[in-house]
């Protein structure tokens, strides 16, 4: 049992001796610059006796106890030889290792790490989980220092997309941040599903929600109570949202969802969701008259991209543009309800690309899209 647990030990010693890069200790880099030492080293040696060899008119590959003394002189000092080189040029690596990239390397994890810490005691419990729960957020997991880095720039450099109100991220994170990612996982999914989509395959989809009579809210109960509303509502999205996606103020009363769906999940059936969900847990509350009735929201959507047949013709800001018409409709539907939009089939030029953006009115009147509604 103690055998093949210290072999186990061993095994899993060597595995971290060859996971170059993720070295978690000096005496793990030592060792594995100690074998290519002697590797290195033991072709050269044989390499120079069997020139040494031929020059001397001897045969290179004769058993030790056949070989002539010189020949066998020749071969221990070049064993010796080797030896010593090889245990002064790997300990000149491993200091040189250990002085000019793992030193130093840990003195930045050691400081990272603590600004990290600082930075996510400073940074409220909704701003952690919005990082946390971002499936979009690609943080490396290579087991090596350059995660520390990753995570305190993941932590740290949200810091200025948080908007405090709502607990939510801003427009300038969707503008400057969230736009990209989602284009190079569209294109990345697309090219692995084709333009068919099948059972399991991930379906984006941007919402776009206003929450109705906001105004009222303010003029009947003040700015204050429309800031609890407000905030009331980014727990309530990011609770309904979880980890499928990020959830986003896009201005005053507008909120954006971009989801990740699973396929088949129905966009509508998940717009409904949020519909009922809202009015059923945003609610203005108080002894007041008129504080105990619940707060609506209209809502519009679009799959992301429109038209996967041409995911790069309509960019994210766009497709916003898009999911926010299909909202106004919501609102000249008599609100509290939701208008979506799903492609029919592909516009044959790019300025009919255009006026679909412009109007999903035009859009549906030529049969590019179908809009759908309760």
């Amino acid at each position: 049992m103690t055998f093949f647990y210290k072999l186990r030990k061993f095994t899993k010693y060597l595995q971290g001796v060859f996971s170059i890069g993720k070295w978690k200790s000096l005496k793990e880099a030592a060792t594995f610059i100690y074998i290519c030492a002697t590797v290195f080293l033991s072709v050269v040696g044989l390499f120079l006796f069997s020139f040494l060899s031929f020059i001397m008119g001897y045969e290179t590959f004769t058993p030790i106890h056949k070989m002539p003394r010189t020949q066998g002189l020749t071969l221990l000092t070049i064993f010796l030889g080797m030896l010593l080189i090889d245990f002064l040029m790997g300990t000149f690596f491993v200091w040189l290792y250990d002085k000019l990239i793992l030193a130093p390397t840990e003195n930045i994890i050691s400081e990272i790490e603590k600004r990290t810490e600082k930075a996510a005691a400073a940074f409220p419990a909704e701003m952690r989980q919005l990082v946390e729960d971002n499936p979009f957020i690609k943080v490396s997991s290579t087991g090596t220092w350059v995660d520390s880095i990753d995570r305190y720039i993941t932590l740290a450099g949200n810091e200025k997309y948080y908007d405090e109100t709502t607990g939510c991220f801003n427009r300038k994170y969707l503008q400057q941040v969230l736009s990209n990612m989602l284009k190079n996982e569209m294109i990345v999914d697309i090219r692995s599903s084709g333009s068919i989509q099948t059972y399991g395959s991930r379906t984006y989809a941007v919402y776009m929600i206003d929450i109705d009579h906001f105004k009222r809210i303010n003029d009947d109960f003040g700015h204050q109570y429309g800031d609890v509303i407000l905030a009331l509502v980014g727990k309530t999205l990011r609770k309904i949202v979880a980890n499928k996606g990020v959830v986003v103020r896009n201005g005053g009363e507008e909120f954006l969802l971009i989801v990740c769906l699973t396929y088949p999940e129905s966009l509508e059936t998940y717009a409904e969701n949020v519909r009922a969900i809202f009015e059923k847990q945003v609610r203005i509350t108080g002894q007041a008259q008129g504080k105990n009735r619940p707060v609506t929201c209209s809502i519009g959507y679009t799959p992301l991209p429109l038209i996967r047949e041409m995911p790069t013709s309509i960019s994210v800001q766009d497709h916003v543009k898009i999911a926010d018409q299909a909202m106004y409709m919501s609102k000249m539907s008599g609100r509290n309800t939701w208008h979506g939009v799903e492609a029919y089939r592909p516009p044959a030029s790019e300025a009919e690309v255009k006026k679909l953006i412009e109007s999903i009115e035009y859009g549906e009147k030529v049969r590019y899209i179908r809009i759908l509604h309760p």
